[in-house]
């Protein structure tokens, strides 16, 4: 994210005032070039606007035509130089917001590299989106049934899948460098629950050596589910060894 459209406006605002500071001091300080009140000179328009304290008032003096008077002059170089700091000190802030590790930027960043999309968990896709993000990453997927209709026990659906489970599955296949192919999506004949695949937060996909080897390696094993599925994985991710298949939660 960039900085606030105040700091931005304000900085702007600040850069401007010094060309106009220079120009409004050096008129002032000739004589005829500028006219000064009885009070003295008043604060150019350019530092009123950036919400600046104005300079010390200075009386005007009669000199020679095309004489500068040293004390405005010396005013006006003080005057410029804050202004610069100012300037300075803000674009520097704005280029810490910007390039900090903590923004909002890099966070995003982060996530996407890791296919770590858990803060949308309600987000879902069509089984035509999913399937298009899926080919587009180097990802299969096939039906028993040769079917995608989400009610047929048979078919491989991913409709409404979530958007966390489908960039989480892709992440997969990029740390294992595995051939992945999707066996089984959101369509019925899956246990039920609140972290089931019909509610788009499992899928199933066809063992190789491969990615089998890559799973037992990287993940610790956890124990024997009720079905005499191997566990393996942490809290987030969890993978079960079933006859035919691996039954992947992404949470």
């Amino acid at each position: 994210m960039g900085a606030h459209p105040c700091r931005r406006r304000a900085a702007r605002l600040t850069a401007g005032a010094l060309l106009t500071l220079q120009i409004s001091f050096i008129a002032l300080g000739s004589d005829g070039s500028a006219s000064a009140s009885a009070d003295g000179a008043r604060a150019p328009l350019a530092v009123v606007a950036a919400g600046l304290p104005a300079p010390a008032r200075v009386h005007p003096v009669r000199r020679a035509p095309g004489a500068f008077d040293i004390g405005v002059l010396e005013t006006a170089q003080r005057y410029t130089l804050d202004l610069y700091r100012r300037a300075t000190a803000l674009r520097e802030q704005m280029r810490i917001q910007e390039q900090s590790p903590t923004g909002a930027r890099a966070t995003i960043q982060a996530e996407a590299r890791e296919g770590a999309t858990r803060r949308l968990p309600s987000v879902r896709l069509g089984h035509i989106q999913a399937a298009e993000r899926l080919r587009e990453a180097g990802l299969r997927w096939k039906s028993s049934g040769h079917c995608t209709d989400r009610q047929g026990r048979y078919c491989t659906s991913l409709e409404a899948v979530r958007t966390a489970t489908v960039a989480d599955v892709i992440a997969l296949k990029r740390r294992s460098g595995c051939p992945i192919v999707i066996t089984g999506g959101t369509e019925i004949g899956h246990a039920p629950g609140r972290y089931s695949h019909h509610a788009g937060y499992k899928l199933d996909i066809s063992p190789n050596r491969c990615i089998s080897g890559y799973i037992k390696r990287e993940y610790p094993y956890r124990r024997v589910r009720g079905d005499g599925a191997r566990l393996y994985g942490d809290s987030g991710t969890v993978y079960a060894r079933e006859s035919d298949h691996w039954d992947i939660l992404f949470r």
